[in-house]
């Protein structure tokens, strides 16, 4: 091993500013050196094994744009830039499975590969070695202890915004699958209240009308009259309960599916109030029950709010499958309304726009809203689709 000359001198040496003609010539070296010094560099890398998530190609280019960056911090001694580029290499090669004993053992080796070329080049000189050294060795480490330093509290960043995401994740899906749950026991009351209403009430409204007809027969002219009123009531109640009973739960969407179910709801809407629905679909046959009701629910809530709030004549329903994902679209003609100034997260949307939210985000779809005032208003939902298969029954694109 090597021994210094002279304490004293070291000493003096040591205190030695950067703009010295020793360090000035330090630097001149290593960068003219610096294709063969960092050749040599990238063959140590490579045959120690660091890297080895990236490509050779990939640790070429990095280790150039590190060798450069090293010997500026050298040659300046701003450690804030050299801090910078830390944070940008370990921000760039982190997300590639580079691990920090790496990092840390490829600063190592470029510092011992530019100390062995300077014993190599100043070896014979024992007093110019030492000046060199005593110049080189303190920047040396500080960039080691930098770079190493940077790395680890990026990774450390890293590694807690990946644990936060998961449990952004993690939330969500048991968000979903809350909603999920909830949907279907709403939609398993709907369907025993709307059963009711159509077998149950239903019978008693026969029995109704049985008991009126055969009072009818006992009564004066004038009073039957009025009981052929009362009777035509009742048969205005009976239509409204039977419908009352198909919005709550149609039964053309479980005996047929989805199109057909959105084709029967666009027409009583058409003739109900005079408005147009249009609808066109085509998605190759049923899907899982909770999509039909999920996509079901949302057209009936987004016509509804067409009939109360936008003032508009027409709507186009437009259902489409795609090989990942389900998407309808439903635009009127309506007033419209600045969607911009409406996040998507106030109390100023309402209820409605909520529930279809929630039921495309339970199958963890998205809605979107394109409005402006006087252009009427697109609502959009996109249902993914992966792993679900569509099952063979009523699916020809047809126009209502």
């Amino acid at each position: 091993m090597h021994n210094r000359a002279n304490p004293d001198n070291i000493r003096r040496e040591s205190s030695t500013p950067r703009s010295s003609s020793v360090f000035k010539e330090l630097i001149r070296h290593l960068r003219r050196s610096r294709a063969r010094l960092r050749e040599l560099w990238l063959y140590r890398i490579l045959d120690g094994q660091y890297l080895t998530a990236m490509t050779a190609e990939e640790i070429c280019a990095e280790t150039t744009s590190l060798y450069d960056s090293y010997l500026e911090v050298l040659a300046t001694g701003d450690i804030k830039a050299l801090e910078g580029y830390a944070r940008n290499l370990s921000e760039r090669i982190i997300p590639r499975g580079v691990q920090t004993r790496e990092v840390v053992g490829i600063v190592l080796l470029l510092r011992d590969v530019l100390a062995r070329e300077l014993f190599s080049k100043y070896g014979e000189d024992s007093v110019m070695l030492n000046r060199v050294l005593d110049a080189y060795e303190p920047a040396a480490n500080r960039i080691a202890t930098t770079v190493s330093v940077g790395f680890v509290q990026e990774r450390e960043r890293t590694i807690r915004r990946q644990q936060e995401a998961i449990r952004e994740l993690s939330a969500r899906r048991q968000a979903e699958q809350a909603l999920r749950a909830l949907n279907q026991r709403l939609e398993e009351e709907a369907r025993r209240i709307a059963h009711a209403l159509h077998d149950e009430v239903g019978q008693l409204m026969v029995s109704v009308y049985l008991a009126l007809d055969t009072l009818l027969t006992q009564l004066q002219p004038d009073a039957q009259e009025r009981l052929t009123e009362i009777r035509a009531l009742l048969g205005q109640v009976e239509a409204q309960l039977r419908r009352l009973s198909h919005e709550l739960r149609p039964t053309i969407l479980d005996d047929l599916g989805l199109k057909p179910a959105i084709e029967f709801l666009a027409d009583g809407i058409s003739k109900r109030t005079g408005r147009s629905v249009v609808v066109t679909a085509s998605i190759g046959g049923r899907l899982p029950g909770p999509f039909e009701t999920a996509m079901y629910r949302i057209v009936q809530e987004a016509l509804t709010n067409m009939i109360k709030h936008a003032q508009a004549t027409q709507a186009v329903v437009h259902l489409v499958r795609h090989p990942d994902a389900l998407v309808c679209s439903i635009a009127d003609n309506g007033c419209g309304f600045d969607a911009r100034a409406r996040p998507a997260h106030t109390h100023n949307q309402g209820l409605g726009l909520i529930g279809m939210r929630e039921r495309a985000a339970s199958l963890g779809g998205t809605l979107s809203i394109d409005s402006s005032p006087g252009r009427g208003t697109t609502l959009k939902v996109v249902v993914p689709l992966k792993g679900v298969t569509c099952r063979p029954g009523y699916s020809s694109p047809t126009t209502t």
